[in-house]
């Protein structure tokens, strides 16, 4: 082997081994400790955490504060590194790459982050969407990932790759879809034409508005003109996973006539007792209403509940549709003065798209949240005879539900288990959703984001034009570091 290859001295122990610097890469000037030559290269390796904000210690708490100064809070501990080697590349013959956890690239922190690098100098040269991540470790990290690479603006081409297939792109988006630079800001108010969407209502009760199906039958039972006062309350786990719970919901108006029944009596002390504990002082100025909830938003109108969060396995979020007896719990979100068409719209593929896309994810689940998600989602304005569809197409969902009450809607919406009648039913719709869109139906979620992301800039830009009051969140500032 030596005579054909030759030898070398081993590289252990470490003699002439140039320069090592111990410290953080987060604090150091990258510059100072690599400085680019004018002639030859440099190449830097690395492995930095990919800490999520909540898994941060305190002195990785104190990194992201040094390095953005602020708005950090919800960032994961990678963004230090892609700031970091911005700045390192900034003005020079450069490129930098990470695999990072998809996270940068969705939800709140896509501005947060990119709206600090990407600028009239830098560019997403090319990136790998969303893939997960696989090895033969014994403790297999198992989470999905994107490649992310950095370069100065360039005339050069733009690849956006998805497995074993390539987008050439004039430009890549932060959200990593083929489109312009654009930003999704938390909305207080629809962006389209579709009403709002408000928290479910919080009792705060110590449990005591809350009855059982059979305390809610022997409530009755024994004072049936209790019924006026009693509805069907319903959360995320009662509405994905079966289950019944009713609730007392008392108007002021009533109020008076509610006490003279002594059950009802007994429970509003206790709401009193339990609210005069607590070491909130809203809580306990609360304790004079005890038939009061902490918070209700709840309407006598047809209601759509949404869960907060969902499987990322599902190919559907489930929604409900609800009768005007019916209040949903603060589990879970809700829009109320619904209409069938508007069940329609946030039952689509494309609306999931744009779900995942900007509003992020907990952990592995879909993360819905009122104002990044259904308040920026950019849907056309569309015509009564179109609505009267997506109506139909309403009530042959929830048609092929109810052929299936044996089954809760987790086990229905798990994509193993969803009856194939249902299954048709959701791509019946789509197809009718994205007719809103344009006549030719999308090829893929790829297609879907970039259309919809040009849409909601166009859509954004008209709402500026006009001066209206939802206009879109300033952009946060930018890092002052250099």
């Amino acid at each position: 082997f030596n005579k054909h290859i030759g030898s070398t001295n081993p590289s252990l122990p470490l003699r002439d081994a140039g320069v090592i610097v111990q410290g953080n890469a987060t604090r150091l000037n990258w510059e100072e400790v690599c400085p680019k030559p004018k002639v030859g290269e440099v190449f830097i390796l690395g492995n930095p955490p990919y800490l999520g904000s909540r898994n941060q210690d305190e002195l990785q708490k104190a990194d992201m504060k040094f390095a953005f100064e602020n708005d950090y809070k919800s960032l994961d501990y990678i963004a230090c590194w892609f700031l970091k080697g911005a700045e390192y590349i900034k003005n020079s013959n450069a490129q930098l790459a990470f695999v990072t956890t998809n996270s940068v690239c969705q939800g709140e922190q896509v501005a947060l982050i990119w709206n600090n690098i990407l600028d009239s100098n830098l560019e997403i040269g090319f990136a790998h969407q969303s893939f997960k991540w696989g090895n033969n470790a014994k403790a297999n990290a198992g989470v999905t990932c994107n490649i992310i690479g950095l370069r100065n603006i360039s005339s050069k081409e733009k690849r956006l790759y998805n497995s074993d297939v390539y987008l050439i792109t004039p430009k890549i988006s932060p959200y990593l879809t083929s489109g312009n630079t654009v930003y999704v800001y938390r909305k207080s108010q629809p962006l389209s034409n579709i009403p709002p969407i408000v928290y479910g209502s919080m009792p705060n009760d110590g449990g005591f508005l809350i009855m059982s199906t059979e305390e809610k039958e022997n409530l009755i039972e024994s004072y049936p003109d209790a019924k006026k006062f009693v509805k069907h309350l319903i959360g995320t786990k009662d509405f994905l996973n079966g289950g019944e719970r009713w609730c007392l919901f008392i108007d002021d108006k009533q109020l008076e006539e509610a006490i003279k029944n002594p059950i009802i009596l007994e429970r509003l002390q206790k709401v009193k007792e339990v609210r005069e504990k607590s070491t909130e002082k809203s809580t306990r100025e609360l304790a004079k209403r005890p038939h009061s909830y902490y918070f209700s938003a709840h309407k006598e109108t047809d209601s759509i509940i949404i869960p907060r969060h969902s499987s990322e396995r599902r190919e559907y979020i489930p929604f409900g549709f609800l009768s005007p007896n019916t209040l949903i719990a603060d589990s879970a979100l809700a829009i109320y003065d619904a209409k069938a068409w508007h069940f329609a719209i946030i039952s689509s593929k494309i609306h999931l798209c744009w779900v995942i896309a900007v509003g992020g994810k907990l952990e592995t689940r879909i993360r819905y949240s009122g104002s990044l998600c259904y308040n920026t989602f950019p849907f056309p304005s569309i015509t009564p005879q179109q609505k009267i569809i997506l109506e139909q197409h309403t009530h042959n969902i929830l048609e092929q539900r109810a052929k299936h009450t044996d089954k809760t809607l987790a086990e229905l919406y798990d994509p193993e288990e969803m009856p194939e009648g249902l299954r048709q039913a959701h791509k019946n719709l789509d197809l009718a959703i994205e007719k809103c869109y344009r006549d030719k139906p999308f090829e893929n979620d790829e297609e879907r984001l970039a259309h919809l992301f040009k849409l909601y800039e166009q859509m954004i830009e008209e709402e500026k034009t006009k001066g209206t009051l939802f206009a879109a969140e300033p952009k946060p500032k930018k890092s002052k570091k250099k």
